[in-house]
């Protein structure tokens, strides 16, 4: 049974959990912006979020892509945002650093992946962040949704009704009273949030439509500036169309994606439902809402299956030469800043990305006990350093390779 002590040290982890939804609008449009955001920030880092917004609003002022420039750091602060809750910036104080994933991403632009690669990596870290938001989404299109304002108003039932659910859940399955009254506080805040947003009547509802949309309702003004961003996301992504004759159509690998839910047991007649991480489940004595083999890397199943019907498993861990060569070539990418070490969950992501856009799935399992074995069976080559936060395997190449 997890201590008091456990449920504080990750009561954030658990939360965000609870449900996958990334609770801002400002910042959210142009997924691939983010692992551009990495690399305006490795150089400087430790960083404040308002120098990393300057940086940010400047160099993609200069690309000129965007159809309106960015102006001010408001909204440049709320990319900064979006770039954390993707798990990708980590903030110390008031500093930002590079998290783990962010290493990874880090690597992965330093490597100049294929572009399905680096898809498969945000398409990940969106599931893993927001999946409970996007992939209800994408499901609303496949049933033939258009509309963005009418899309968010079907979003909203459908997040308050898996709100419901969990909580039944909690009520029902956990047995420890502790657990239980933590898990519910959590998901009774988070309804609390999602009624504050759709309900101008509550005081604290301060949504304000922009000076050149006074017609519109703030309501209407949440809605869209919710889903729309998404729908962007998902098309960057592949995984659905704007087509101008039949609106938003799902690509095969949309559909694919949905009907690796279904396999893993996450449809539910009104909604959509992602796991808790495995391990957290495990550290925290939770049972969780899939079978456990179903939940052991659900985020990289889904990725992968967006480019086969069945996805296959990754058997790069087996070959110990091939795999130390492999964290040969990327470690100087994804080794922390101004230290020989690295995360090895950086180095399990750069190289999951890789497999997943092949239709495959590295067990992150798997791939840390074949670590373990590679620093046995290489120690003059890589070393293991003591156990940090969380998983905690941080390993070390000698200084001389």
């Amino acid at each position: 049974m997890a201590s008091v002590l456990d449920f504080e040290r990750y009561k954030s982890e658990l939360d965000r959990q609870m449900l996958r939804r990334i609770g801002y609008t400002n910042g959210l449009h142009k997924i691939r912006r983010f692992a551009r955001v990495v690399e305006y920030l490795y150089p400087i880092m430790p960083t404040s979020a308002v120098v990393l917004a300057q940086i940010i609003i400047r160099e993609e002022n200069e690309r000129g892509q965007s159809e309106r420039p960015l102006k001010g750091t408001k909204y440049a602060t709320g990319i900064v945002d979006i770039a954390q809750a993707l798990t990708l910036l980590e903030r110390f104080g008031r500093k930002i650093a590079l998290s783990s994933q962010g290493y990874s991403c880090h690597a992965l632009n330093e490597r100049h992946e294929p572009e399905s690669v680096l898809n498969a990596f945000l398409l990940e870290k969106v599931i893993e962040s927001d999946g409970e938001c996007a992939l209800n989404i994408l499901r609303i299109v496949s049933e033939g949704g258009t509309d963005a304002i009418r899309i968010g108003e079907i979003l909203m039932g459908r997040l308050l009704a898996l709100i419901d659910f969990k909580r039944s859940w909690a009520e029902e399955k956990l047995t420890d009273r502790f657990s239980q009254r933590s898990v519910i506080s959590l998901l009774d805040e988070a309804q609390r949030t999602l009624e504050r947003a759709i309900d101008p009547d509550k005081p604290t509802f301060r949504r304000q439509p922009r000076s050149d949309s006074e017609s519109e309702a703030p309501i209407e003004f949440f809605y869209k500036h919710t889903v729309k961003p998404r729908l962007e996301w998902l098309e960057d992504l592949g995984c659905m169309l704007a087509d101008t004759n039949e609106g938003l159509v799902l690509t095969d690998a949309g559909e694919r994606l949905l009907s690796q839910v279904r396999e893993l047991g996450g449809w539910h007649e009104e909604f959509i439902l992602l796991p808790l991480d495995s391990w957290l489940s495990c550290h925290l004595g939770l049972p969780n809402f899939y079978d456990e083999s179903a939940a052991l890397d659900f985020g990289w199943k889904l990725v992968a299956s967006t480019r086969v019907s069945v996805p296959g498993r990754s058997t790069i861990q087996e070959n110990h030469l091939e795999l130390l060569g492999r964290i040969k070539s990327s470690y100087s990418a994804v080794k922390l800043a101004n230290f020989n070490e690295a995360d090895a969950l950086s180095i399990y992501e750069m190289l999951a990305s890789e497999e997943a856009a092949d239709g495959r799935v590295l067990s992150q399992t798997e791939f840390e006990k074949a670590l373990t074995e590679l620093v046995a069976k290489f120690p003059g080559e890589i070393f293991k350093l003591s156990k940090r936060r969380g998983r905690g395997l941080y390993i070390a190449l000698k200084s001389s390779i």
